[in-house]
């Protein structure tokens, strides 16, 4: 009998792994991997590429308008209100009830630190309220605005227009025209 050798999985696996490799490394070797640029050609395309400042030069154009005005859009269209000590912004058109007493909190300039709407109102409920209002009162709803008026007319606080807890303009409707020399699209 013959001697019976033992299989070895460990071995034969090694084998395949090996050749397998080979086969692989043999392909990779046959292909180039990628385009090599020499350093003279290299050097010759930079020298070539138009520099930065080149470029900077042929873009820029020199200010022909008057620079733009530093005061924000955000200040032209807000109206100060102050208690002394603090103030906030609101939307011009956002004030819905001014009482004359109370018009001195209106100022034409900051006063004092800056606070956002919420932290002033809370601060200052004795003199300022606020009132939800509708979307469509704030796009200029004639009939809501006058009953909401009519029902702010007797109270003693400036009141502010506001929408989900933020200050709003209230746009004014439009005025009717009665004539017959409007053009209709």
């Amino acid at each position: 009998m013959k001697p019976v050798r033992p299989f070895r999985p460990a071995t034969r696996f090694g084998v395949e792994l090996v050749l397998g490799i080979i086969a692989i490394t043999g392909c990779l070797s046959a292909q180039q991997a990628r385009d090599v640029v020499s350093e003279e050609a290299l050097r010759k395309q930079v020298a070539e590429a138009p520099s930065l400042k080149s470029q900077l030069t042929a873009k820029a154009r020199p200010l022909t308008k008057a620079a733009p005005s530093i005061q924000s859009s955000l200040w032209t269209n807000s109206i100060i209100l102050a208690d002394g000590e603090k103030f906030t912004l609101v939307p011009v058109g956002s004030i819905l009830h001014l009482p004359a007493e109370l018009r001195g909190h209106v100022a034409a300039s900051p006063q004092g630190d800056f606070t956002f709407w919420p932290s002033f109102l809370k601060r200052n409920t004795t003199w300022l309220a606020a009132k939800e209002v509708s979307l469509s009162l704030s796009r200029g709803n004639a009939q809501e605005a006058k009953t909401l008026l009519k029902t702010l007319s007797y109270d003693k606080r400036l009141i502010v227009a506001t929408y989900k807890g933020g200050p709003i303009t209230i746009l004014e409707p439009a005025p009717t025209h009665s004539g017959s020399n409007r053009a209709s699209p």
